[in-house]
């Protein structure tokens, strides 16, 4: 189940959107599974992570002023990079203040039940996307992730670390399997080798450039010179994908 929170300072707005939802959600027999959760206040976000931290993993936004849903957001993602946040805007001048921000989707108050539909189809298709766990080889145990929590995978003197992030906690994991098996395993769930020491979850690059790309942790990370064109591609099907242009 994917549990979507709603954090919304007009009570009216907050009923429309619970209505809107529900309405979509009806007509999209795929979204069964998305169930919302109000929130009274920005401190229920910790106590939710706490009892359901492996099912919510996104929010919706709603203050009085657009200034104050930029910023809230920003604190957000300041404390969990990952959290996919939907935006909600009043005006049609405020979906354009807020291309600059990473928001899952924005979804515009004169048009909430169309808007809401869409997100749950991006949901529905994201999900599918990356399955919960993946199972990799440690020295002496078998190590299983939750393949959203993957950053990167890295070679580093023939030891393989795979970099992680919970929330806030970042965690690196040692695999004896090589580098060229964790390719294989992930390329099919949006992982690209970026460098001959790099593999990198495509889910959490934040900026892609011709030398290096970062993540939305804020690490950098080396491209190879040769291989910038096919990642550039990769990265573009995969955005194209999940339906975020």
């Amino acid at each position: 189940m994917s549990l979507i929170g709603l954090y919304c300072e007009n009570n009216e707005l907050l009923l429309a959107i619970e209505t809107a939802f529900n309405i979509a959600r009806l007509k999209n027999t795929n979204s069964g599974t998305c169930e919302i959760y109000p929130l009274q206040n920005l401190s229920m976000l910790t106590e939710v992570w706490i009892i359901q931290q492996e099912q919510i993993s996104f929010l919706i936004v709603s203050c009085k002023t657009i200034d104050k849903t930029f910023a809230i957001a920003e604190t957000l993602w300041e404390k969990n990079p990952a959290l996919s946040i939907i935006c909600v805007v009043e005006y049609p001048e405020e979906v354009f203040a807020a291309l600059p921000y990473p928001f899952f989707h924005v979804v515009r108050e004169f048009n909430l039940e169309q808007d809401l539909g869409a997100v749950l189809c991006k949901i529905e298709r994201t999900g599918s996307l990356l399955p919960r766990w993946c199972s990799f080889q440690g020295k002496n145990e078998l190590i299983r992730i939750l393949l959203k929590e993957i950053l990167y995978l890295e070679s580093n003197r023939h030891e393989i670390m795979i970099h992680t992030q919970n929330y806030t906690d970042q965690t690196s994991y040692l695999t004896i399997e090589t580098l060229a098996q964790c390719e294989e395993k992930l390329r099919a769930f949006g992982f690209a080798r970026i460098h001959k020491s790099y593999l990198v979850n495509l889910y959490h690059v934040a900026k892609l450039g011709k030398e290096y790309l970062t993540l939305d942790c804020g690490k950098r990370l080396y491209i190879s010179r040769y291989r910038y064109a096919d990642i550039k591609l990769q990265f573009e099907n995969y955005i194209r994908h999940l339906d975020f242009l």
